[in-house]
């Protein structure tokens, strides 16, 4: 009797251990829109781009199996929607991450977005003197709360969309519109083959980007202190920063 005690005991202990183990291996879903040049599908379909770096770190000190994916904007939101996308990241103030998850408790990493313009056009400090002015926004980017201000009918501006970087400088050397809004990583390179003075840039405004868990993920909520305790262990070994410093952006 006390054999077959032994043996029920470790056949549970064996049971538990497979279940934890299997609980742990399985991968969770980190995906993202399409946000070159921090994030896109290259020629092969496969996710590339600087911020897989981080992820990759940030998951394995979490030590949280992923996968890593990539989807349209809409596609991303129901995912995180029904919690088939566990993770992802967004800009602070993003009406659908906040809509569908947790958001995390420090910035990951800050885009800068600047206002390009030719010389001769005068210097916008803030979205509210645009009024009156035309407005070129790269369409399938985000940028939270500034986008609705300015496609608002109140903020008098004319808002033009261009299919990408390349196409929405194009567009303002050829007087298409006043301004051109875009992210600054991806445009040092275009702006790097263009004649010295033909266009100007301006701090706007900077942009936290930040992790967000679904709400419909289930344990969300523990997931979401894994991996923000993760970050903060990365941030104080100055991995964060060593892999930022290290990032090669190409537009």
């Amino acid at each position: 009797m006390q054999h077959f005690q032994t043996l029920a005991g470790l056949l549970l202990m064996l049971a538990a251990t497979h279940t934890a183990y299997a609980q742990e291996a399985a991968p969770v879903e980190f995906a993202l829109a399409d946000f070159p040049p921090y994030f896109q599908i290259d020629e092969r379909n496969e996710p590339s781009g600087p911020v897989l770096e981080l992820v990759a770190a940030l998951f394995a000190e979490a030590e949280q199996p992923h996968v890593v994916r990539g989807y349209p904007a809409a596609r991303l939101y129901q995912r995180l929607e029904r919690g088939e996308t566990a993770v992802s990241m967004g800009g602070a103030g993003h009406p659908e991450m906040a809509r569908t998850s947790l958001r995390g408790s420090a910035p990951i990493f800050t885009v800068e977005l600047n206002i390009y313009r030719k010389p001769q056009q005068p210097q916008v400090r803030q979205p509210a003197e645009l009024a009156g002015k035309s407005v070129i926004l790269i369409s399938g980017y985000t940028y939270g709360a500034l986008a609705q201000q300015l496609m608002s009918p109140a903020s008098g501006a004319r808002v033009a969309h261009a299919a990408s970087h390349s196409s929405g400088l194009q567009m303002l050397l050829h007087d298409r519109a006043h301004y051109l809004i875009d992210y600054a990583d991806p445009m040092r390179g275009l702006l790097e083959n263009l004649p010295d003075n033909s266009i100007t840039s301006d701090p706007l405004v900077q942009i936290p980007v930040y992790l967000f868990v679904s709400r419909a993920f289930p344990d969300s909520q523990a997931l979401l202190q894994r991996l923000d305790a993760a970050f903060s262990a990365l941030e104080q070994r100055g991995e964060v920063q060593r892999i930022l410093a290290t990032t090669a952006y190409s537009p």
